[in-house]
């Protein structure tokens, strides 16, 4: 393995020696100046550990000298000192996302702070090596000369101890757990996964991943006691695992706060919501899905809203080949219809009215238009009550929002304009033998994304997200296409129509044909390209998955978060 270069004032200029874990440890100016490491080191030591408020170097550099030689290089004093020389330039510690921490080391309670956490940490290797006990006495003899006396005392306390208080600065610098299961979305959810993965290691942060789709989710065991800076699954379904007792949630017994980022309504996933661990939290892109949460799940800890990011497209592609493109299955709303109309008779009013509000009112959240629903009927019910209901009448909803799609594509259609569609699922529509219908084979995620650069606009659908901001939206802005959208709240507040990208009204898609021939003409193509570019650049400002990853490490790198 490669060395880390120590650049240092504590050895004349040009002069170098090997640092053992020891000298660094019992003379922490070792750390002062400014140091260089090999990039494959990251994955084994993490990154800069943001629950410290002081010695962030010395702490990291003590983990480092455990995987690599560290050598202190000789430099001349100089005003510059705490910049990188030039032969350190490549090996800086990575970029987290964060703003740089700027400390005062003379802050004697926070070196304090840090030096117990080194004790607790090293307590066994230095207890082999006799240096505990000295180490200890040295923390209470200045503990006691210190205001802070009795509080210095009982953080030390906590540290020897490994109290929870401990393990809150720890696992600052363990792994992050990702997970991947078997995936139903063309491979998307994975590769999510990868993508923050990605973003993750080249912040300088551990990553192990654990795939359900090979290994068995009884797998999942081998982590019990350990702990990770977080664990995190992609609309995962692992959480709500038990134990043999059918009481204990396993995630319970696997130490690191637990968080689940679901794109489809958190109604859909009840079962599994409702048997969560208990440091678990809901990463949500639709603020209207939030409200639901907090409301009809008070066992969860929290929920954060959490935008889905864009995916770079591999290779870069300007040329044009398609003017509408609609990269989605086909499912026939009928199917789920002839569901409804299985309900039980006191059911099937309700589902009648619930499905008319929401055909008529397609502005409404799904759950307040069941409200009025059943309003209209002067029915009640309490929390879990309406909870249940709502997810058995869920067919109503995906009825409804396949209703629209399937109007949005036969409307186009009908006015004589080219869609093409890239699923096999769109031969059983019945529009299939239409003229103006262009058919193409099924796509992976990633080959989606070279299909919306060579197309001048990328139709999206909302799947009823009313406050929602997706990942189609952006990974076809990210790609350079004029993305034509059903509005939302969110997208209203993030970009700006008929500037950044193109939306319309499910209440006038009767409109919709006459702005897309507009749009599609000669005199508008200069406009078309200026959407799509200001789209662009949006989105890659704020909306890539490494803005995500940099949102995820800011909550859980802030002391104290957890």
């Amino acid at each position: 393995m490669e060395e880390i270069i120590c650049y240092t004032e504590k050895i004349p200029s040009g002069q170098w020696q090997y640092l053992s874990f020891w000298d660094i440890l019992l003379d922490d100016t070792w750390a002062a100046g400014s140091f260089s490491c090999p990039d494959n080191i990251y994955p084994m030591t993490g990154s800069l550990n943001r629950q410290l408020h002081a010695k962030q170097n010395y702490e990291f550099l003590l983990r480092a000298a455990l995987h690599a030689p560290v050598r202190a290089v000789g430099i001349a004093p100089s005003a510059e000192f705490n910049a990188d020389p030039p032969a350190a330039e490549s090996g800086r510690l990575p970029d987290t996302g964060l703003p740089e921490r700027k400390p005062s080391e003379e802050d004697s309670w926070e070196g304090f702070r840090t030096d117990c956490y080194i004790i607790g940490k090293y307590q066994q290797m230095l207890l082999e090596e006799d240096y505990f006990n000295p180490a200890a006495a040295s923390l209470l003899e200045l503990a006691g000369s210190m205001p802070w006396k009795e509080q210095g005392i009982a953080f030390l306390e906590k540290m020897i101890s490994h109290s929870p208080e401990f393990y809150a600065i720890d696992s600052n610098t363990c792994p992050i757990l990702i997970y991947k299961e078997t995936d139903m979305c063309c491979n998307l959810l994975n590769r999510f996964a990868d993508q923050l993965r990605d973003c993750f290691l080249s912040r300088g942060q551990r990553v192990e991943i654990f795939d359900a789709s090979v290994e068995g989710a009884q797998a999942l065991t081998r982590y019990i006691g350990r702990h990770f800076k977080a664990v995190l699954g992609i609309q995962s379904y692992l959480f709500s695992i038990r134990m043999q007792d059918g009481v204990t949630n396993l995630h319970d017994l696997i130490h690191g706060p637990k968080f689940n980022l679901i794109m489809d309504h958190p109604a859909w996933l009840k079962d599994h919501i409702t048997n969560a661990p208990k440091d678990y939290c809901l990463l949500i892109h639709d603020r209207n899905y939030i409200r639901f949460a907090k409301r009809y799940y008070p066992n969860v800890r929290n929920c954060l809203r959490f935008p889905l990011g864009g995916f770079l497209p591999a290779a870069s592609c300007t040329e044009k080949q398609y003017d509408i493109t609609f990269i989605a299955t086909y499912r026939d709303y009928r199917e789920r219809l002839k569901v409804v109309r299985k309900y039980d008779r006191k059911y099937r009013f309700l589902a009648a009215r619930y499905l008319s509000i929401m055909k008529n009112r397609p502005d409404l959240p799904a759950d307040d238009a069941l409200r009025m629903a059943l309003e209209h009927y002067h029915l009640k019910t309490d929390d879990p009550g309406f909870l249940n209901l709502f997810y058995d009448m869920r067919q109503v909803c995906f009825a409804v929002f396949l209703y629209f799609r399937e109007k949005i594509i036969y409307t186009l259609l009908t006015a004589g304009i080219t869609v093409h569609v890239f699923d096999e699922s769109w031969q059983a529509s019945p529009f299939a033998g239409h003229p103006c219908l262009i058919l193409h084979p099924s796509v992976e995620a990633s080959e989606s994304l070279q299909i919306m650069q060579q197309s001048r606009i990328s139709l999206n659908v909302m799947s009823w997200h009313k406050d929602g901001l997706t990942e189609r939206v952006l990974n076809a802005m990210v790609c350079g296409s004029a993305v034509l959208t059903d509005q939302s709240t969110a997208l209203k507040e993030e970009f700006e129509d008929n500037t950044d990208i193109l939306m319309f009204s499910l209440n006038e898609i009767n409109r919709l044909p006459a702005r897309v021939k507009s749009l599609l003409s000669p005199e508008k193509e200069g406009f078309l390209q200026s959407v799509a570019e200001r789209g662009r650049k949006k989105a890659m400002q704020k909306h890539l998955w490494q803005h995500r990853a940099d949102m995820l490490l800011a909550l859980w790198d802030t002391p104290g978060s957890e």
